[in-house]
């Protein structure tokens, strides 16, 4: 699809999530964060600054879009660990001519905001690279959080490891020791 009408996809989620809730932030992530003329998809996530908000706003939001005529079709919705919820589902924008569209909506809590926007807006081969260079000091990356401590025997974790406070997607980056690098350059 065209970016301009992922940008508008971006905007009626945007709008309904703030009419349920003041102070959401939403973000479309993925191809379209990363400044691609074209999207496969829409990805959208969602949370509140204030670290509670977020919880009320997913089947609310869902219910909203659902009766509004937006959201068509109901593929997949998850829980995951009681914290991140996903919904992968197709909407279409009102007007003449327009198609159906995937879309993706993640609420996530503000505490794994950083590490989701990085992991959600890909691109998939910088992540996987992001993840080996956690991986070789001893740390693990994934869409939740950044944990440091982990030990592994092959590919087995053996500990976990202790997550690492990353409130922006510039904090994952510090803590690699590596430079910011801004969405639109995520493609190598």
């Amino acid at each position: 699809m065209p970016r301009s009408e992922a940008g508008e996809i971006e905007t009626v989620v945007r709008e309904a999530a703030e009419s349920i809730q003041s102070g959401i932030i939403a973000q479309a992530c993925g191809s379209y964060r990363r400044g691609k003329a074209t999207c496969g998809d829409v990805d959208v996530l969602l949370t509140h600054p204030d670290g509670k908000s977020h919880r009320g706003v997913f089947t609310k939001l869902i219910e909203k879009l659902t009766n509004e005529g937006f959201l068509t079709d109901h593929l997949v919705s998850i829980e995951d660990s009681g914290n991140q919820k996903k919904y992968l589902g197709v909407c279409i924008l009102k007007g003449e001519n327009r198609k159906h569209r995937r879309l993706d909506i993640i609420v996530v809590p503000y505490d794994e905001y950083g590490c989701a926007l990085v992991y959600f807006t890909g691109s998939a081969h910088f992540n996987r690279s992001l993840r080996h260079m956690a991986k070789k000091m001893n740390m693990s990356l994934n869409e939740h959080a950044l944990k440091y401590g982990v030990v592994r025997k092959g590919n087995e974790k053996i500990y976990e490891g202790t997550i690492i406070p990353t409130p922006t997607e510039k904090s994952v980056f510090e803590h690699f020791k590596i430079p910011y690098r801004p969405p639109e350059e995520r493609d190598h």
